[in-house]
């Protein structure tokens, strides 16, 4: 079980580096600690095998292909996530990010911590 005052653990995959950072940042002041950024699919699997994370934010399609099996696991630790993508909300392209919150990239880093938040407010205690 986790004590109520420590913060929620977001992983953050995205293959831009600066927007990365930049939604990372703003985690962290938001008083979230943000994992990553991770830019690949193998780093994701590898932080999120490593430590189940809180909260998680994806991007649809990165270096080594799309995020529909991250979702799945995700999913299955009940990881929430949020899509934040240059990608349409297609289901055809990942039917497994269809019924995610979405966030057109790039989002506006208060409005990615806003929904993150929410995503985050039932699990203050696994």
């Amino acid at each position: 079980m986790r004590a109520t005052h420590e913060p929620l653990t977001v992983l953050v995959i995205e293959d831009d580096p600066l927007l990365g950072l930049d939604l990372s940042d703003a985690l962290s002041h938001a008083g979230f600690r943000p994992a990553g950024p991770v830019a690949t699919l193998t780093e994701a699997a590898r932080e999120v095998s490593r430590r189940t994370p809180d909260v998680a934010i994806l991007d649809v399609r990165l270096a080594d292909g799309l995020s529909s099996g991250l979702a799945r696991e995700l999913r299955r630790r009940r990881v929430p996530f949020l899509v934040h993508s240059a990608c349409r909300r297609d289901g055809a392209l990942c039917p497994e990010l269809r019924d995610a919150p979405w966030l057109a990239k790039p989002a506006w880093p208060p409005d990615v911590v806003a929904a993150v938040a929410e995503l985050g407010s039932g699990r203050a205690l696994r």
